[in-house]
């Protein structure tokens, strides 16, 4: 009697378990979609604005999301940090900067953890103007790297 009223308990714990463990992922599979959109709302075209100002400082690689070039610029309305993408895409399309430069951007606004960034689309400096990113937000540098990704692979085949 005792074997199988532990078995009957054993056998309920074991199905609550079961529920309870499906419920959770269900949540987690709800969340995804929605955690999806809010990254494919990041850059929104329809909201680009133009920020002009003087760089106040250049950072290669920043310590805080996203990851790649920064720059703060100093504009009329006060500091604002910038993304630009990966550096060796400016340094590739030859494009420097540096403290003082005077610039003018086009790009969107868009909320981090950290706080609020500049996802620079285009970059104009004197005469000099570089696309970083298309239409849709996508930075060039990741395209580009892709790109040089799959010429290496293709270079590599025909060595062979």
């Amino acid at each position: 009697m005792q074997k199988t009223t532990l078995v009957r308990i054993s056998v309920v714990l074991f199905a609550l378990l079961l529920v309870l463990g499906t419920s959770v992922w269900a949540q987690k599979l709800a969340d995804r979609p929605r955690a999806a959109s809010m990254r494919s709302l990041a850059y929104d075209a329809t909201q680009e604005t133009v920020v002009e100002g003087t760089v106040l400082s250049y950072t290669a690689e920043a310590a805080t999301p996203p990851i790649g070039a920064h720059v703060i610029l100093q504009t009329a309305n006060g500091a604002v940090d910038l993304h630009l993408g990966g550096a060796s895409y400016l340094q590739a399309n030859h494009f420097s900067l540096a403290k003082g430069d005077s610039v003018r951007v086009v790009g969107v606004n868009s909320a981090t953890r950290q706080g609020s960034v500049f996802l620079v689309r285009v970059i104009q400096k004197g005469g000099q103007s570089l696309i970083l990113r298309t239409a849709k937000g996508a930075p060039l540098s990741l395209l580009g790297a892709r790109a040089l990704g799959v010429q290496k692979t293709q270079q590599q085949d025909g060595a062979r």
